[in-house]
């Protein structure tokens, strides 16, 4: 047949393009037209379609004949492209190889010759065979396509190749190419099916498709006088897996394999990696939200302090006094941690909380005006400052700050406790009274920032509790919230805390 195809070529004006495929085939092509087409990339009919379709608005525009050249069909049209070839060639070259490898391997199961099939037939891998026989410097394509890494222009031309040699020669020449001329050259069926799976690439891919943070630690130790690696694989600081190897690259695959192992067998792992990229991007969230907070109160000079909670542990008192209102009039009592939970909105709501559900009105009553009673005479009695508190207060008013404490306890008890504790640094206390509504209304602060002479866009609230977060935002003002006093750090957060301290000297840093 090759000297037939040879002697027809001597009558041939356009042996190059024969004399090529030759070179790359092993035998002389027929229809010549069937390879053009499957070295036609799409681009090159985009960019006729767009020339006609300039050429067209001239005003001296003549239509071409239609090409009717015998053995030209399929070329017939300008604007076709391999895309179909490339279809038909995927399809016979799979039947080829998994014709070729059944052969080769006659006592291995499907899913062996599966996974070595579809390593030959990948696109990398025809990308590669396409560079191999100098395809990829046939294929013809326009200057704007992409052809790094990332393309698999030169991959798809070799099965739209494959589909041109089956529509000219037919199947067995299909056969006899593929054997001959690939896998006799170019491809190593027995080290392709040996070769480890990568299974460090593997493991990052499936990280990155769940933008986990993926990242691997090696140590090494020695077996008498070989150095062995051992690696670490975490996953958003989870521990995942462990391996070891002579080289580090052979112990990060050894722990990436086990990490997949893990991965697959144990769902847990899985849910404690993603709780722990949850709670990373709470803690980026909330130190996000910190570094705003403390940009909004730069250059504020005013400080409206909660009382009880933040400057003055008064938890003790309370209870004291709550519990001899609630034995006086023959209700059971309270420890102090419930005692914790009901302050924050004033004493009557603390009474109201306290005493048992049922209760008449006017017993309430009763147990709220001994309440009073008993607790201005003992306010003092354990109240006291918290540890580092006055020295804070020493340094804001060094500092020159203006301050104002306001408090739902009542007027008598603030006024009492100010005059004890705070008279040399703060100059406006004020406490629950007719004349103002209690926090988290901001009439207190309001008036607080009146007798100071401040504005609200000069102030800064501080406080201990979501009544303090609540009272600032009706306030306009930016709150920092303290972790000494009554309630944590979580139930704080939850309830909208942006800007935390641990300690009373972290407030002038951030206000700083």
């Amino acid at each position: 047949m090759n000297i037939i195809d040879s002697i027809r070529l001597l009558f041939r004006r356009d042996k190059k393009p024969f004399l090529q495929l030759k070179e790359i085939l092993g035998f002389y092509p027929r229809n010549i037209h069937l390879y053009r087409l499957a070295l036609r990339h799409k681009s090159v009919a985009h960019a006729e379609r767009e020339r006609l379709a300039e050429e067209k608005k001239k005003p001296d525009y003549t239509p071409a004949p239609k090409a009717n050249k015998k053995g030209n069909a399929a070329f017939s049209s300008r604007y076709i492209n391999n895309e179909r070839l490339e279809f038909l060639g995927d399809a016979i070259l799979g039947a080829v190889v998994a014709d070729i490898l059944y052969k080769h391997y006659a006592g291995k199961q499907e899913g062996f010759l599966t996974t070595l099939r579809s390593k030959i037939v990948c696109r990398k891998s025809l990308n590669k065979l396409a560079v191999d026989i100098g395809l990829d410097k046939l294929v013809h394509y326009t200057g704007a396509v992409t052809t790094g890494h990332n393309s698999f222009m030169n991959g798809n031309a070799f099965e739209a190749f494959f589909g041109a040699i089956y529509l000219d020669r037919g199947y067995s020449y299909c056969y006899k190419f593929m054997e001959e001329r690939i896998f006799k050259f170019y491809i190593n069926v027995d080290k392709i099916a040996t070769l480890e799976e990568n299974f460090k690439s593997s493991l990052i891919e499936w990280s990155q498709r769940f933008q986990y943070k993926t990242v691997f630690t090696q140590e090494e130790k020695r077996e008498e006088k070989t150095p062995v690696f051992v690696s670490e694989v975490r996953i958003e600081g989870v521990f995942c897996g462990r391996g070891e190897g002579y080289s580090k690259k052979e112990s990060d695959q050894a722990a990436a394999k086990e990490a997949l192992r893990l991965i697959r067998k144990d769902k847990g792992l899985s849910t404690r990696i993603k709780e722990a990229q949850t709670a990373k991007l709470e803690q980026a969230k909330q130190k996000r939200q910190r570094d705003e907070a403390i940009e909004a109160i730069k250059g504020r000079k005013t400080i409206v302090f909660d009382l009880d909670g933040t400057l003055m542990d008064t938890l003790k008192d309370l209870a004291e006094s709550t519990n001899y209102a609630l034995r006086a009039c023959g209700m059971p009592e309270r420890t102090i941690d419930e005692v914790r939970q009901f302050v924050g909105n004033g004493v009557h709501r603390l009474i109201e909380r306290a005493i048992p559900a049922g209760t008449e009105p006017e017993a309430m009553e009763q147990c709220f005006d001994t309440f009073k009673e008993y607790y201005v005479e003992h306010c003092r009695d354990s109240t006291c400052l918290y540890e580092g508190v006055a020295e804070m207060l020493a340094s804001l008013k060094e500092a020159g700050y203006k301050m104002a404490i306001v408090s739902n306890k009542l007027q008598a008890g603030v006024t009492e406790l100010h005059e004890s504790y705070f008279k040399d640094y703060i100059d406006v206390a004020i406490g629950e009274s007719p004349e103002v509504r209690r926090k988290p209304e901001a009439d207190m602060v309001n008036k607080a920032l009146e007798a100071l002479g401040s504005k609200k866009e000069d102030a800064v609230y501080v406080g201990d509790s979501d009544v303090d977060i609540k009272t600032a935002a009706n306030a306009e003002l930016p709150c920092i919230s303290v972790l000494w006093g009554f309630r944590d750090k979580k139930f704080l957060q939850e309830n909208g805390a942006k800007l935390l301290v641990e300690q009373p000297n972290e407030v002038l840093d951030v206000l700083k």
